[in-house]
């Protein structure tokens, strides 16, 4: 009798998507929150009579298969837009549209994040509520880059010659800067001339005053009097980001398994990167939790209910097997 397995891998599945739905219902109100959904499949058939069989030298009938019960092969993310709430705070960003923020982790590792709810740290970098970086990316058409004596990277993107970011260093005078042409990796990250990544960061220096951030993703700010351009904010996608994998604190990371995620693609709010759209930037904006709670409440009843027909499965196979060994001849 088949009855308990079939009916312990529904229970097992309807759990993961109670679990599911529950995180996500906790996450309304999170920031950036993309909700999470659970993809079920059919287990595979046991083959109970082959096609092949015969009694006497007569065909007894058709092939018969039955079912194993459910299987959850993936948890796929829902990126779809959530909606952007206006905040007045002048480092709030939002991504309307396709597209994720680069930032990079204590350790030095790359992720990217929906949420854009940036702020000034004491050195004067444009980092996350995490303090992690938001990283210089520099599109793969860029032209000459070159750092200047004040460590400004400049280059040229659509023969317009832009501020792309600052080369940040520890020593207060300036010095060790790498001035001169820098070229970048595959991931639009400034190298210096022996090939190590430089450490970049938007900054806004000391004493700058009205830090506005366009929408075209322009770090700007009036310094001794004049308006001054301080970085170009771009914003990642790739060809397939179903293939990102979530790592805690709103952040997805790419795996290494290649071709799952495709090449990461870099480009100004709003433009085309390899027929990719990116989103356009929302400024003093907050994208918030895309989990629809109506949606959610509906969808937990139906799989309450699925929970509980399983597990009736399994209370009425029990009484089948306790009716087996109660026979007496």
């Amino acid at each position: 009798m088949r009855i308990l397995n079939t009916a312990a891998t529904g229970v097992r599945a309807q759990q993961t998507a109670l679990d599911v739905l529950g995180n996500n219902m906790s996450n309304v109100n999170t920031p950036g929150y993309k909700a999470q959904r659970v993809n079920f499949a059919e287990a595979l058939a046991a083959e109970m009579r082959p096609a092949e069989r015969e009694f006497n030298g007569q065909p007894v009938g058709e092939r018969i298969d039955v079912g194993a019960g459910v299987i959850y092969p993936t948890i796929d993310t829902d990126y779809r837009q959530g909606i952007i709430r206006e905040t007045e705070n002048p480092f709030d960003l939002a991504i309307d549209g396709e597209g994720f923020f680069p930032v990079r982790t204590a350790n030095g590792e790359s992720r990217y994040t929906r949420v854009g709810n940036f702020e000034l740290d004491s050195q004067g970098k444009l980092v996350n509520s995490d303090g992690y970086i938001l990283e210089v990316k520099i599109p793969a058409d860029a032209m000459d880059l070159y750092v200047d004596e004040t460590g400004n990277i400049t280059g040229f993107i659509d023969d317009e010659e832009r501020v792309l970011g600052r080369v940040v260093v520890n020593d207060p005078e300036g010095e060790g800067y790498p001035v001169g042409p820098i070229d970048m990796d595959e991931l639009g990250r400034p190298l210096d001339w022996n090939g190590d990544i430089l450490p970049t960061a938007f900054a806004v220096p000391e004493g700058a005053e009205d830090v506005q951030i366009s929408t075209e993703g322009i770090l700007s700010a009036t310094i001794d009097g004049s308006r001054q351009t301080l970085g170009q904010i771009n914003i990642i996608t790739f060809a397939n980001p179903e293939g990102l994998v979530r790592d805690g604190d709103n952040l997805y990371f790419a795996p290494d398994a290649a071709g799952v995620t495709g090449d990461e693609l870099v480009g100004t709010p709003g433009s085309q990167v390899e027929e990719r759209t990116l989103g356009k930037l929302k400024t003093q904006s907050l994208e918030q939790s895309n989990v629809n709670l109506a949606s959610a409440m509906t969808e937990m009843i139906q799989v309450q209910r699925a929970y509980q027909l399983n597990a009736r499965m399994i209370t009425n196979g029990d009484q089948m097997w306790s009716m087996a060994n109660s026979l007496r001849r």
